[in-house]
């Protein structure tokens, strides 16, 4: 009974720091329509903030506290408010969720850059390690209770907040109708900036309590907060009770796993992916979302180029992989090819999220699935790499069924829960990848050797092209036709007699086949592949990459895939504050997509065709509609 006594109070604490971050969370999407994605990663700048003031700038406990927590948190929900989140069209739920991610990865940028990771962080115990007090027989520490009774003091103050006071009704009504609020006195702009000054006080708050529980760390405590999704997707992002009750599960979960079973085999990584579960369970109980007609997001069209066109442009690439491989040599020649590799892949984003309007968050784990079939199907033939394909199209039909249920941010969460299942559950198990590395074999044609990574950067490139020119004849065909009405408006597509999920599947399918056929090739390229290089955080980067340069052109995958694999080569000669840089620019990547959602690509070439396109003729003045009915009138007269 003691044990269980223990565990419980430990849970407690544990859920009590989620609900304090989910609640966050529930206060910035209630009054913005945004979810937060860089949540955790505001919890850790906040919480290095404070180890700064606290440990190497000699602050008191209290005074670093309110300046952490009361005076530089709040200011980083202001600036990101006013700066960029009311800048958004909150309708485009895809660019939303980019954005913040982007947001996420430069807080995480600036962190590696203030604080190298090469030199060690710890922030001591609040109340020292002697504080604490005997409950059964076990000992409970003065965090364990300060951490619940700040839970039960932010659930109560909210709960007043929003239901007790005239700018807690406001707030809440801000995302219901933001038109409403201001012709009735209100100010949307300000008490969604509130909102967000609140909602990072407590995200940082998170971060500290957490990171002198367990460690500062700049990935480590960005990702541990992400458990407190879970519990914000049991309340619906709207309902505070039941996002505590969602993290006392979670809490008491852990620890009784943790206390009670003895985890070994392919249940060693069970504790992490708890809340995994929790969400995935969470988000196929949900209610399906019913079909309405909503808003269309409003961005610039991204031109298509003619099949002529595209064979024109892939012809250019191929010529340029010549020379690249030409001049190319050792580990820079290795990652191009890589590079390439995954660019392949990340066509799957083209498809899903610039086509379909649709946003998954797995696309690793499928590459990693299409390098592990290929691995132990064949000897590196043609029909392996078919047959990796058609693995991949059939899971992505197992994960779009419940899928087709969701959409928008539920769709995009489920999918972060497979990809983290996939990592904990499969690429992580000896029994899967080996207890080493997993060989992959180099691609064999009939009468082309391959073995050469020159050769293959070259015929990874005419792959590319080829499989960009389908994607493109995808768009301009019947089907492409559907999918970008479907992305515009399911209401609309059911009433014309269409069938919305029914072409979301198909759109899966193909999607997750591309995926697994370019992991196929990445593994190929790569020879020996490990569980940790299809970690599911790095689905994340690719999908926003891919944004940044243009969703909606294949180009993009391309850029996207060259920038993952040739950042590092970049990255590791630069000074160790410097590393980060690309952590830095990527997150940055989010001001561009505020004034150019259609990407990099199509903005710079839509400016050079307008530099390059002959000014039209001038035209004789016309004089004032006024004078020539004045004119005509004299002359009938």
């Amino acid at each position: 009974m003691g044990e269980f006594i223990g565990l419980t109070i430990a849970g407690v604490a544990l859920g009590a720091i989620y609900a304090i971050s989910a609640s966050g969370l529930v206060v910035t999407y209630t009054t913005s329509g945004v979810f937060n994605f860089a949540q955790g990663a505001i919890g850790m700048f906040v919480a290095f903030v404070y180890w700064q003031l606290r440990i190497d700038m000699h602050w008191s406990g209290p005074a670093a506290v309110v300046m952490s927590l009361l005076v530089i948190a709040p200011a980083i929900g202001l600036l990101l408010q006013w700066g960029l989140i009311r800048r958004l069209n909150v309708n485009d739920r895809g660019l939303t969720l980019v954005v913040t991610v982007a947001v996420m990865v430069a807080f995480m940028g600036l962190a590696f850059a203030i604080w190298p990771q090469d030199v060690g962080h710890s922030i001591p115990l609040l109340f020292g390690p002697d504080h604490h007090f005997s409950v059964g027989g076990n000992l409970v520490s003065y965090e364990e209770v300060l951490s619940i009774v700040l839970a039960a003091v932010t659930a109560v103050g909210l709960r007043l907040l929003f239901f007790s006071t005239r700018v807690g009704t406001a707030m809440r009504g801000v995302v219901d109708d933001r038109d409403l609020i201001g012709l009735n006195g209100g100010s949307p702009q300000t008490l969604s900036a509130l909102s967000w000054m609140i909602g990072a006080s407590l995200g940082g708050l998170a971060g500290v309590l957490t990171a002198s529980t367990f460690s500062l760390d700049v990935i480590n405590l960005t990702l541990l907060v992400l458990n407190s999704f879970a519990a914000a997707m049991l309340g619906r992002l709207r309902n505070l009770p039941l996002t505590f009750v969602g993290a006392m599960i979670i809490g008491l979960a852990d620890a009784y796993v943790t206390g009670y079973l003895q985890l070994g085999g392919w249940l060693a990584h069970l504790r992490p992916v708890l809340p995994t579960l929790f969400l995935f369970v969470v988000l196929l109980v949900l209610p399906a979302v019913r079909l309405r007609a909503g808003v269309a997001p409003v961005s610039k069209a991204v031109a298509v180029p003619s099949a002529l066109g595209s064979l024109r442009n892939g012809a250019m690439l191929v010529g340029a992989a010549l020379v690249a491989a030409a001049t190319m040599h050792g580990i820079a020649l290795t990652d191009a090819t890589a590079g390439v590799a995954l660019g392949i892949g990340a066509l799957s984003i083209v498809l899903l999220s610039g086509y379909g309007g649709q946003i998954s968050l797995a696309q690793y784990a499928f590459f990693g699935l299409g390098a592990f079939v290929f691995a132990k199907v064949g000897t590196g033939s043609v029909p392996g790499l078919l047959v990796a394909a058609a693995v991949g199209g059939a899971v992505g039909v197992v994960v779009a069924l419940p899928a087709l249920r969701l959409r928008g941010l539920e769709l995009a969460l489920s999918t972060l829960a497979f990809g983290q299942l996939a990592y904990y559950m499969f690429f992580l198990q000896p029994q899967v990848m080996g207890h080493a590395d997993l060989a992959v074999p180099r691609l064999h044609l009939p009468g082309v050797d391959l073995e050469h990574d020159g050769t293959y950067l070259v015929f990874l490139t005419v792959v590319f092209a080829l499989l960009s020119a389908g994607v493109l004849a995808i768009r301009r065909g019947r089907f492409g036709q559907i999918v970008i009405a479907t992305k515009d408006s399911q209401a609309a597509c059911a009433s014309l007699g269409l069938n919305p999920r029914l072409a979301k599947l198909a759109l899966f399918a193909t999607a997750t086949a591309t995926a697994t056929f370019g992991g196929a090739l990445f593994g190929s390229a790569q020879r020996i592949v490990n569980g940790d290089q299809f970690q599911y955080v790095a689905s994340l980067f690719i999908l926003l990459i891919v944004y940044i340069w243009g969703v909606s052109t294949p180009g993009a995958a391309l850029a996207g895939g060259l920038s993952l694999s040739m950042a590092p080569l970049l990255a590791v000669h630069l000074p160790t504050r410097l590393q980060a840089l690309t952590y830095f620019l990527t997150g940055f990547g989010a001001l561009l997509l505020v004034s150019h959602p259609e990407g990099l690509i199509p903005a710079v070439t839509g400016w050079v065709r307008g530099r390059l396109r002959a000014p039209a003729p001038a035209r004789p003045a016309r004089a004032p509609v006024a004078a020539v009915t004045a004119r005509s009138a004299a002359e009938a007269a």
